[in-house]
């Protein structure tokens, strides 16, 4: 966006300094319209009593400018804060998580059921369900856990709700009420695959348990859920615990094997062949490779004293089985265990609906190590969008300040004047105000789409007050006295900095406005420049003009006079 930006500027420089005043000689009349279009001198005839008023009263002007600003910024705090907003991809993405001892036939007949559920609702156009694994295991799960995407109909045509929040909650609803014993997550499609690659899961925001026992990690998982789900906000707030399933333990016993001669090797075999072990490969046509596994049937592999009575040797004459030599027990045990650098991990996933996600991390942060009291060799991580959000405001507080001084600078050298660049530099708190506030009164976030639309109209704020500026200092250079000139100046020039503006804001509109598959994400930017380039027009209309003939009785720094008049000096 900003090299497209940039390029497009570059190109109306060239259009403005070539093309235009071609164009103007061509097409222009030699003489200036006589009168002001109507629309103009309606404009004007509010504006002229209230600019002289502001004018007679410098100071009055810059202290409501000032407050209006301190308003703001007290705003500001409560707006929250989000990376970029939900994109609303017009699909939905239910994740139903079986029981783990469910086998694949079982598990699809509640897919059935599920997809029957959720076909009842007119909004649907169509579901595709995945369940477990697929040939190439990009995105590995047991049967037990089924991905459905609920392809939705194109906007105009809902009739559950007016949004695709509202049908998602529906949906939820019927499916919770219709299908027990199952739980739920809900997400969209890119989203949930964005998550799932930033931070391992599959909603916004994460937290993950770290410690050595399961039974600890369970209990310390079950607390952090209820705290959380005390959170305003908190949606979906579920621990990714898989349930447990009997196992067989099988521990060889290497001082009974010695006794009856017996290596360890072939004892593992034998343990080897109950699940399935290879014993060749057949190579064929065009380097094929087919790998061929033994495995015990399935009546002999039945129960634990089936297991025991397996034969695995030979001593003086009679055959040895597995429990002469190993100790063979059943417990129940989690089907997997999830690690993050070699350290045993609980996950907990939870959604954030109604609230931003910075404030929630926030107070989350702040209660679930309160409630939780961790031992020693535990700790918690949390993971989501508020991180990447972290990280763009650190950024952002970086880049923006250099950005800013770098403008200042500019302006500096094209004035030769402190007082008139900081005079126009008041416009950058004035836009901000109005962005401020139009993202407050249309309940939006701060978010990094946010942060462009201030960086955008900071730039036609600084351009107005330049236009303003410079008409003032060649009015004063006809002969005008610093309050006239301003004034003078500022009726002047309301046709063009009011056109600015309307053309800037109009152009918004549509983006500030749009419902869209996609606009959540340009809502916050056109939002923040519509409200920024009012306050900052206003400014530049009424503050400036005011606050010129202040700033020009204000005295520079002496080493900054000194240097004025050497480099003054030097050009004549």
């Amino acid at each position: 966006m900003a090299l497209t930006v940039m390029m497009a500027l570059t190109g109306a420089l060239a259009m403005t300094m070539i093309v235009v005043p071609a164009l103007a000689s061509t097409f222009l009349s030699a003489k200036p319209p006589a009168q002001d279009s109507f629309t103009v001198r309606w404009a004007r005839k509010g504006y002229t009593p209230v600019l002289r008023r502001t004018t007679d009263h410098p100071w009055i002007t810059f202290g409501i400018a000032g407050v209006l600003f301190a308003g703001a910024v007290v705003l500001a705090m409560q707006l929250g804060a989000e990376f970029i907003p939900t994109l609303q991809e017009g699909a939905i993405v239910v994740t139903s998580n079986k029981l783990p001892s469910i086998n694949l036939t079982a598990s699809l007949r509640t897919v059935t059921e599920i997809e029957k559920v959720i076909k009842s609702f007119p909004d649907v156009q169509t579901v595709v369900s995945q369940t477990g694994s697929a040939a190439v295991p990009t995105d590995p799960m047991g049967v037990q856990s089924t991905d459905s995407y609920v392809i939705l109909k194109p906007p105009g045509q809902w009739t559950t709700a007016p949004t695709q929040e509202g049908i998602r909650a529906a949906i939820e609803k019927k499916l919770k009420a219709s299908i027990p014993g199952v739980s739920w997550e809900f997400s969209q499609p890119i989203r949930m695959r964005m998550d799932d690659l930033l931070q391992g899961a599959r909603t916004p925001v994460a937290l993950s348990i770290f410690g050595d026992d399961l039974g600890t990690l369970r209990a310390l998982a079950d607390k952090a859920v209820k705290t959380l789900r005390s959170i305003k906000g908190a949606s979906n707030v579920q621990a990714e615990w898989p349930g447990v399933l009997p196992s067989v333990t099988i521990s060889i016993d290497r001082t009974r094997l010695a006794r009856f001669g017996i290596s360890a090797t072939d004892a593992l075999a034998v343990v080897q062949a109950i699940g399935g072990r290879t014993v060749g490969t057949v190579y064929g046509q065009n380097d094929s490779q087919t790998p061929i596994q033994v495995r015990l049937a399935p009546d002999a592999r039945a129960s634990a004293s089936r297991i025991q009575a397996l034969p695995i040797g030979m001593s003086n004459g009679q055959a040895v089985t597995l429990a002469d030599v190993a100790n063979v027990s059943v417990a129940e045990g989690p089907p997997e265990v999830l690690r993050d650098q070699l350290r045993r991990r609980q996950i907990i996933d939870i959604d954030v609906q109604g609230r931003d996600v910075n404030s929630f991390v926030t107070e989350a942060q702040h209660k679930v190590p309160q409630a939780l009291h961790l031992p020693s060799g535990y700790t918690l991580q949390w993971s989501g969008q508020f991180q990447n959000l972290r990280s763009a405001s650190y950024r952002l507080a970086l880049v923006v300040p250099i950005a800013l001084a770098l403008i200042f600078l500019m302006l500096y050298l094209n004035f030769s004047s402190l007082r008139q660049a900081a005079l126009i530099f008041l416009n950058v708190p004035m836009a901000a105000t109005g962005g401020i506030v139009a993202l407050l009164l249309r309940g939006m976030p701060f978010s990094v789409t946010a942060a462009i639309g201030f960086i955008s109209v900071f730039g036609v704020a600084i351009l107005d007050g330049v236009v303003l500026v410079s008409y003032i200092n060649e009015e004063r250079e006809a002969g005008g006295q610093g309050r006239d000139a301003a004034r003078d100046a500022a009726e002047k020039r309301l046709r063009p900095v009011l056109t600015t503006a309307l053309v800037a804001s109009i152009g918004f509109v549509p983006m500030a406005v749009s419902t869209s598959v996609g606009a959540s994400v340009q809502r916050p930017l056109a939002t923040v420049v519509i409200g920024g380039l009012i306050t900052a027009t206003l400014l530049t209309l009424l503050v400036v003009p005011s606050l010129y003939p202040v700033f020009e009785t204000i005295q520079a720094p002496r080493w900054l006079r000194r240097r004025t008049r050497h480099s003054a000096a030097r050009d004549e």
